[in-house]
C-alpha cells in the first residue's frame, strides 16, 4: 500500500494510529477518524477483520496502512511504530483500543490469564505510548487517547485482571498528561461502559441464554440500553480534534449513566 493520499486527502492531513483496529470500538474509531480526514495506520493482530477494514476504508478513498502487530511484544510495537513513520513521515494521534477481558472469580484467574490481560491492556498501551511521545514531540504536539473502561472506576465481580489493567491505563494516562503537557501533547483517557462489542458478546455466550443475558445487561444501564461502538468512536473523534482545546488528563466517561448511579433499579 502506498503512502499517497486517497481521493480528497492530502499529505497535510493528520495521521492517526489505532491499535485494536480490527473490530469493536477500534474499527468504529477508524471509520470515524477517516470521516474527519485522518490518514490511518490500522494496527491489530493479523486476520481477516483487519484486511477487510483496510479494504473498506481504502475503497472509500482513504489513505490506509494496515499493520499486523502484537501489542504484547515490545519489539513488534517498535517495528510497527517505525513502519508508520517510514510510511507517513510521522503521526499526530494515537488511540489504543487493543484489549482482552474475561469474567472469572479471583480464585479461577490463572497466571496466564492475568499476565495476558495486563500485557495486552496495560503494558501494550505503555509500549505504544513510549513509542509515540518522542515522535509526537517532534511533530510539535499531538493527542493520545488510551481507551480504559468503567471497570477501572466501579468494582464489578469477576473483573479482577481486566479492572486492574484498565485502572493502570488511567494512572498511566494522567501521568503522561502532566509530563507531556508543555510539549503540546494531550493525553485523554476514554472510559466506555457497557458497549455492544464482540468482547461483550463473548461474555453473553458463556451463559445458558445469551439473548437473555444481553437484555438483562441492557436493563441494568440507567439509559436502558448498551452503547454502540460508533457512539464511543464519536467521543474519541472529538477528543482527537482541535475542538477539544485544552482537555488533557481528564477521564471521559461514556457509559449511559452507569457510574453516576450504578445499575438501574427502575426496570
Amino acid at each position: 500500500m502506498t503512502g499517497r493520499p486517497g481521493a480528497g486527502q492530502s499529505l497535510s492531513d493528520p495521521v492517526a494510529v489505532v491499535t485494536g483496529a480490527g473490530g469493536g470500538i477500534g474499527a468504529a474509531t477508524c471509520r470515524r477518524l477517516a470521516g474527519d480526514g485522518h490518514r490511518l495506520a490500522l494496527v491489530d493482530r493479523a486476520g481477516p477483520a483487519l484486511d477487510a477494514l483496510a479494504a473498506e476504508l481504502t475503497g472509500a478513498g482513504n489513505t490506509v496502512l494496515a499493520i499486523a502487530s502484537d501489542v504484547r511484544d515490545p519489539a513488534d510495537v517498535g517495528r510497527a511504530a517505525a513502519r508508520v513513520v517510514d510510511h507517513f513521515g510521522g503521526f499526530d494521534t494515537l488511540v489504543t483500543c487493543a484489549g482482552v477481558g474475561r469474567i472469572d472469580p479471583i480464585e479461577t484467574v490463572d497466571d496466564d490469564v492475568w499476565a495476558d490481560t495486563l500485557a495486552t491492556n496495560l503494558t501494550g498501551t505503555f509500549w505504544w505510548c513510549r513509542e509515540a511521545v518522542p515522535r509526537l514531540r517532534e511533530r510539535g504536539g499531538g493527542t493520545i487517547v488510551p481507551v480504559s473502561s468503567t471497570t477501572a472506576l466501579v468494582g464489578l465481580p469477576g473483573r479482577t485482571a481486566y479492572a486492574a489493567s484498565k485502572a493502570g491505563v488511567l494512572g498511566l494516562a494522567r501521568t503522561l498528561a502532566v509530563e507531556c503537557a508543555r510539549d503540546g501533547i494531550r493525553v485523554v483517557p476514554v472510559c466506555p461502559g457497557a458497549t455492544r462489542t464482540e468482547l461483550v458478546r463473548q461474555g453473553y455466550r458463556r451463559s445458558s441464554d445469551a439473548a437473555a443475558a444481553e437484555r438483562a445487561h441492557a436493563a441494568a444501564q440507567p439509559i436502558g440500553r448498551l452503547s454502540e461502538p460508533e457512539e464511543i468512536a464519536e467521543t474519541i473523534a472529538f477528543v482527537c480534534s482541535p475542538r477539544a482545546g485544552t482537555i488533557t488528563g481528564a477521564t471521559i466517561i461514556v457509559d449511559g449513566g452507569f457510574t453516576a448511579g450504578g445499575p438501574s433499579w427502575n426496570t
